[in-house]
């Protein structure tokens, strides 16, 4: 048996790394390895046998490299000004929706359970605005309701929204989209009238161009529930809330078995994972912590289509995985 094998004698003619040859002292760089040559037996720091094709770092810090004038692509451009938007993003910031009470609820979390609502008139508008919180939807079919039944106090959509919102701390975040969905008009994309991707315009021509450019009204939008007020509610019920104390009992059933036995009879929960141990073990994560998994993942839409989809989840892993997963 040979020491090495070459993939072919052709290939190799063409791409010939040497890996048949034994090493000689003679390849032994500065530092004692081989690696300090390249695969011409050149020193890798020597300016003189530098590949002219190679990368040159700009000198100074690596922050340097996310500066405009250093970026020449324009797909890299775009990726840098999208990751710059989310490391410097703020509940606040305008662009991101959140309006002034749902920022407040969520700076300042109430302490009491809501009232429930007892009018019957009020629970079929909440009925349905859940069912399709789509304000056409809700319009045509208040509209149908007032029809059959004209002396019903049937509260408006904006009404109802509103209501919703006081009463769970949940309300939707809406941003302006392509109508091909190719991108949402956030970040780099905010002030745009257009899609980059498909030149697509963003707003109803019809109603812009009627108004005197005053109407702009989007030709689609992608709606956004954070998951912030939605564990504040979780939390101002108590039935929920009894709900939300798995992590804790599950926390001290797993430590108290891996004191007594060294390892865990069986791994059925990702509380089980050694990485979520250890966080528990060196206090990153307490028995009274909100734990959340972020999981996301990529999709292709259709079979013959070039497409692009990401879905992602949010997994509160103080619920039972019986409460967070369901079997069909």
């Amino acid at each position: 048996m040979q020491p090495h094998s070459r993939l072919g004698d052709h290939a190799c003619n063409d791409f010939d790394t040497g890996l048949d040859a034994p090493q000689s002292p003679s390849n032994i760089g500065p530092s004692g390895n081989v690696e300090d040559f390249d695969t011409d037996n050149h020193l890798l720091d020597d300016p003189a046998h530098r590949n002219p094709n190679s990368f040159d770092m700009p000198p100074g810090d690596i922050e340097d490299l996310w500066l405009q004038d250093t970026i020449h692509r324009d797909d890299l451009r775009m990726a840098v000004e999208f990751m710059k938007g989310l490391q410097g993003a703020t509940l606040d910031d305008p662009s991101l929706g959140m309006s002034n009470g749902a920022l407040h609820r969520l700076w300042n979390p109430p302490h009491e359970q809501s009232p429930r609502v007892v009018d019957k008139v009020t629970w079929l508008a909440i009925d349905l605005f859940l069912g399709n919180p789509s304000e056409v939807t809700y319009k045509t079919n208040r509209r149908a309701i007032l029809r059959f039944q004209l002396d019903l106090d049937l509260i408006s959509y904006y009404k109802v929204k509103s209501l919703v919102a006081n009463l769970t701390g949940i309300e939707s975040v809406i941003h302006h989209m392509c109508v091909k969905s190719c991108i949402a008009y956030t970040g780099p994309f905010v002030d745009l009238d257009a899609c980059p991707l498909c030149s697509e315009l963003q707003y109803d021509q019809f109603r812009l161009e009627s108004s005197s450019g005053l109407e702009k009204v989007p030709r689609q939008e992608f709606y956004t529930i954070p998951i912030g007020p939605q564990l504040q509610a979780l939390y101002q019920s108590p039935e929920s809330t009894s709900r939300t104390h798995y992590l804790r009992s599950e926390s001290h059933c797993m430590h108290a078995e891996l004191d007594h036995a060294g390892s865990l009879d069986q791994y059925s929960d990702v509380l089980h994972g050694t990485d979520l141990i250890k966080a528990f073990e060196d206090g990153r994560i307490d028995e009274n912590d909100i734990v959340l998994m972020f999981s996301i993942d990529g999709a292709q839409l259709y079979a013959k289509k070039a497409s692009a989809c990401w879905i992602y989840i949010w997994v509160l892993l103080n619920l039972s995985p019986t409460e967070y997963y369901k079997k069909k």
